[in-house]
């Protein structure tokens, strides 16, 4: 009862408190003009009366890769309370070194590692960084007291700054609403909401009081959203657990909100709550993060920043409504930031941490339909596809012919919907063509790559849904001929580049996290010249970390007695040794012999594709409870009898349980 009663106080405090926050902000924004970078910068991400959050960023803008780095720095009157990204230590001046994973920068690329401060009676200082790696004299860059998704920052406290330690109008200040159709926000690559998108169940998503359903009636992406109905309180409200949070570090938080059909506009807002303290007559375990007027008609966006400190731990995000008894849909929860030790992934739609599913042969799919095929004048097969599911929507690379290989992007939120939406053609581009794609985000460049063949080639782009991507450049130095169907896949201190030849053996290049994109030389991993010497080891290597797990899968295309399937075989390291899964004609990973067809068998095998993974970066995770396979299937045979001309369609296996 008392924590019932707790609740009900503290959000009328923070209406009261954020409105006079809201008054306070309007009369004092200021805008500040950044001075010029150098190889080290200092930079204010935000500050407040008596404290401070800062990063320094070093950019390598010499003509070779740094390996190791280490930064010093000191102050008049400030003192460091909270690092991240960094080993610090020194107690002023300070020293900060690299971690495991940000230690090697490559020509042109930087890292950043961030800090909280205590100001000490003082201003917020902006000293001179030095160090080896900084080359010329660093430069220190004030930011702008708005940050870009309209939620001042630096002139107000953290979000997590306990209440009673400001005056109200340094409260965290409301993030203004925005509407789906005129949305600016990106959900950040880093994202580590498990199930944000509400399309495994209720994993992760509760109340405070009040009932909670998964709902189909309305949704802003993918199948569902989570619906709140029976609310008696302002207090009641849907939940979302992302797992604990760290220390120090700022995180990113977004919702997409929609109030139940007929409701007038109402408020909702999004709250930080930290674990019970043993305080029952404060709420300081509290922090609002963001406000926004949500409507019946349309979708519409709850953003703001959190910082977590103090002695107890991270509980839940509360979205709740200061009218008592509306009911109200969710989506698309998102969170950007340092994940706790415990994500495994960096999407919203992997399993649980606690959920672990073994692959065990054998293995038995359902596949739909043809879910992607050709539609554009002259276009006779679309197959080889890469895809990512970024921000609730997936976005689809592959190959098509004409009279030639070339390359296109499609994007959509439901599957049902994959085909009415436009097939993209990438010819004429920067890129050009690029056929047999894969495509994920690299976090330490903080970029979306795109592998490519005919040679091996890499092209970046900062925006997945748009296909205008850079022009190529070389992937392995010393590549063999005849190499095809590229594929990368890092851990925490490499990176891997797997490939065939259609000559029986994969081929595997290995470089360091600092050094990609850059490979050189190579490897075999396997070979097996049974049958005509390469139908037993063909093309199309895929390789995936399982969720939970330490475990890597590897799949192979294959055709031993007929049309293609796929091998398979499971490793502790993606330095092997491999052990077989399912890798037999009569026991494949995915094949004819293992895949039913409720609709109607379409397809004459299963041939080069890609697992849904439940990330989008270079770690390329899957859910192994919840498998899911776009594939090309030979809708027929080819016209005039050529190759390059059979019918080849995309259609999606869904692993039984």
């Amino acid at each position: 009862m008392m924590n019932k009663q707790k609740n009900s106080a503290r959000l009328l405090a923070q209406l009261v408190k954020n409105r006079c926050a809201v008054i306070g902000l309007g009369a004092s924004l200021l805008a500040m003009t950044n001075l010029a970078s150098a190889a080290c910068t200092y930079t204010i991400e935000s500050e407040w009366s008596n404290g401070f959050v800062a990063n320094i960023t070093i950019k390598n803008d010499t003509a070779a890769p740094i390996n190791n780095w280490s930064v010093n720095w000191g102050y008049s009157a400030n003192r460091i309370s909270g690092t991240w990204n960094a080993t610090v230590s020194g107690s002023n001046p300070y020293t900060a070194s690299n971690v495991s994973w940000n230690g090697n920068i490559a020509v042109g690329q930087s890292v950043s590692f961030g800090f909280q401060g205590n100001k000490n009676g003082g201003a917020a200082e902006r000293p001179t960084v030095n160090g080896t790696a900084c080359g010329a004299a660093a430069s220190s860059v004030p930011r702008s007291s708005v940050a870009p998704s309209s939620v001042a920052r630096s002139s107000v406290a953290p979000s997590s700054v306990p209440r009673s330690s400001v005056a109200p109008s340094s409260q965290p200040v409301i993030a203004s609403s925005r509407s789906s159709s005129s949305a600016g926000y990106t959900v950040p690559a880093n994202n580590f909401a498990q199930n944000g998108g509400v399309e495994n169940g209720l994993t992760n998503w509760s109340t405070t009081a009040g009932t909670v359903a998964r709902s189909t009636a309305d949704k802003r992406s993918g199948s569902a959203s989570a619906l709140i109905t029976g609310r008696t309180g302002s207090w009641n409200g849907l939940t979302f657990a992302t797992g604990s949070l760290v220390n120090g570090s700022q995180y990113d938080v977004a919702v997409w909100v929609k109030l139940a059909p007929g409701t007038p506009d109402s408020v909702v807002q999004l709250t930080a709550k930290r674990q019970e303290d043993s305080d029952s007559s404060t709420y300081n375990e509290y922090t609002q993060v963001a406000t926004a007027t949500a409507s019946s008609t349309e979708w519409r966006l709850l953003q703001g920043y959190y910082t977590q400190s103090g002695s107890t731990g991270f509980q839940h995000f509360i979205i709740e409504a200061t009218d008592a008894t509306i009911s109200y849909y969710a989506d698309d929860f998102s969170i950007g930031g340092q994940a706790p030790a415990s994500s495994s992934s960096s999407s919203s739609s992997s399993s649980t941490p606690s959920q672990t599913c073994e692959l065990k042969a054998p293995l038995q799919w359902t596949s739909t339909g043809p879910l992607i095929s050709p539609k554009n004048a002259n276009w006779k097969s679309i197959k080889d596809p890469s895809v990512v599911k970024y921000n609730g929507t997936y976005h689809v690379y592959a190959t098509y012919y004409d009279t030639a290989y070339k390359s296109m992007y499609t994007s959509f939120t439901d599957w049902n919907n994959a085909q009415a939406a436009p097939h993209i053609s990438m010819n004429g581009t920067t890129v050009g063509n690029t056929v047999a794609p894969q495509v994920f985000f690299f976090r330490p460049h903080n970029k979306w790559y795109l592998i490519t063949q005919w040679g091996g080639a890499y092209s970046t782009t900062d925006d997945i849904s748009r296909p205008n991507w850079s022009a190529k450049k070389k992937l392995l130095q010393g590549e063999p001929a005849n190499s095809l169907d590229f594929w990368v896949i890092c851990n925490a201190t490499h990176c891997y580049l797997y490939f065939s030849r259609d000559d029986g053996v994969l081929y595997m290049s290995k470089t360091t996290i600092g050094n990609f994109p850059n490979f050189s030389g190579y490897t075999i991993v396997m070979e097996d010249h049974r049958g005509n010497g390469n139908q037993y080891l063909f093309e199309a290597p895929n390789v995936y970390k399982l969720d939970g797990q330490n475990k890597y899968l590897l799949m192979v295309e294959a055709w031993p007695s007929g049309p293609r399937m796929f091998r398979s075989w499971t490793s502790s390291s993606l330095d092997g040794p491999w052990t077989a899964l399912a890798d037999t004609d009569a026991n494949p990973f995915a094949g004819n012999r293992n895949v039913e067809w409720p609709g109607g068998k379409w397809a004459n095998g299963i041939s080069h594709g890609e697992l849904i993974r439940s990330g989008y970066d270079e770690r390329l995770t899957v859910d192994p409870c919840n498998l899911e396979f776009l594939y090309q299937g030979e809708a027929g045979p080819s016209p005039d009898g050529n190759y390059n001309t059979i019918p080849y369609k995309l259609g999606l296996l869904r692993l039984k349980k």
